[in-house]
């Protein structure tokens, strides 16, 4: 769409230019008709010259890519184009971005005569998640003098994809043993041959008929059988999405902390061959596929989504999660939390090797606590505070039990 008008200044002058001229043609006074007449088309001229080729003028938006975290930068280059002949203006381009990223950026360039081939970038950095649109692009072009003015607006809108912010968390030995044996997959595979695969690190409370002998003295380290049983390296995420659980909103809230802390387990455990699944407090549940990258980007656009839940506990989460078998590894990153909310998840945390809960909320019930404490889940209070990082180390060694 394109638009051209006089400015108030050159509306102005044109009809200062009017009422002189009206005044020497009906007075008879010759000295003020050709001033008149010069401000009378001084505006005319100036409308004419920005409004040369303006129906002809393109432009369009390329993003560095359509995919970012929250917080991370991304550069968008805007090209514009006039083709044939022109005069020389004077140009303010001005793209539309959503409120949360802040003021749209504005650029003034100055042209010559012919054609116009404008390249402008600038960066963004999107502080909350979610699916937003840049766009329109308003394209105005002025004389010298600012008499008149026209207007180009390109209608056309980029999407732009931000997904939660991604920490990236250290390995844990933790999370090797949540299958039904408890056991590590493999341990000291570099020192230890193809025949003894089944042999693990002596552990304390550990059977002393199990220690195997040749490995012990081949490592000089204590070494045991393993149980012989599968390794099920699957886990399940709980998210607590209850708009009662989570004070605040922006960027700082709990619930976003809580969003950005899923996203960054579940890509850890994904990276380290987890298969992993997720489930809010509404009972909506995430299952990846099988392809491990497709999963990474699977479960990072379902929480890049996910909004608060209005209910009030995780009877629904428990529902849905009692209709399969349960996943050897659980972990709840939760806000607000109280006696009954801990029942729940104590009944959500049978027949599993490990539970973990992560809290946004510095105070905790202590009968909840005592109850969550009983049942043999690893709390990490206040995590928010604490820092994710922190907090996943707090959940291997236990010590923030």
């Amino acid at each position: 769409m394109a638009v051209a008008r006089l400015t108030l200044r050159g509306a102005g002058l044109a009809a200062l230019g009017c009422g002189l001229l009206a005044f020497g043609v009906t007075q008879q006074q010759r000295e003020f008709v050709l001033p008149g007449a010069f401000l009378v088309l001084l505006p005319l001229i100036a409308l004419v010259g920005v409004s040369w080729g303006v129906r002809r003028r393109s432009g369009r938006r390329l993003v560095g890519t359509p995919r970012v975290a929250a917080g991370e930068p991304v550069i968008v280059e805007l090209h514009l184009a006039r083709p044939g002949v022109g005069l020389g203006t004077v140009h303010l381009v001005e793209d539309t971005v959503p409120a949360s990223m802040g003021a749209g950026p504005a650029f003034l360039r100055a042209t010559g005569w012919g054609r116009v081939r404008l390249g402008l970038r600038y960066r963004l950095t999107p502080p909350l998640r979610g699916r937003y649109q840049l766009g329109p692009l308003r394209w105005s072009n002025s004389d010298p003098l600012g008499l008149a003015r026209a207007i180009t607006t390109v209608p056309e809108t980029t999407a732009l994809t931000v997904t939660p912010r991604v920490q990236a968390l250290a390995a844990a030995d933790h999370t090797s043993g949540v299958g039904p044996s408890g056991d590590v997959a493999a341990v000291r595979t570099g020192l230890i041959g193809p025949d003894d695969a089944l042999i693990r690190d002596y552990r304390a409370g550990d059977d002393v008929r199990r220690i195997h002998w040749p490995s012990t003295a081949r490592t000089g380290t204590m070494m045991v059988r393993r149980e012989e049983r599968a390794w099920d390296p699957s886990a399940l995420l709980l998210l607590d999405n209850r708009t009662g659980a989570h004070p605040g909103t922006g960027t700082e809230s709990g619930f976003e902390w809580a969003v950005s802390a899923a996203a960054s387990i579940g890509t850890h455990l994904l990276s380290s061959g987890f298969a992993v699944e997720l489930v809010d407090a509404g009972g909506t549940r995430l299952q990846a596929p099988s392809e491990q990258a497709v999963r990474a980007s699977t479960l990072l656009e379902y929480l890049t989504d996910v909004g608060l839940h209005p209910g009030e506990g995780f009877e629904a989460a428990v529902r849905a999660e009692g209709r399969r078998a349960p996943a050897p590894l659980l972990i709840a990153i939760l806000g607000r939390i109280d006696e009954r909310d801990a029942g729940l998840l104590e009944l959500a945390g049978r027949e599993r090797r490990s539970c973990w809960a992560l809290l946004t909320e510095p105070d905790l019930d202590p009968q909840a606590r005592r109850r969550l404490d009983l049942a043999g889940w690893r709390v990490v209070p206040d995590a928010m505070t604490l820092g994710l990082a922190a907090a996943w180390g707090g959940c291997d060694s236990g010590a923030l039990r």
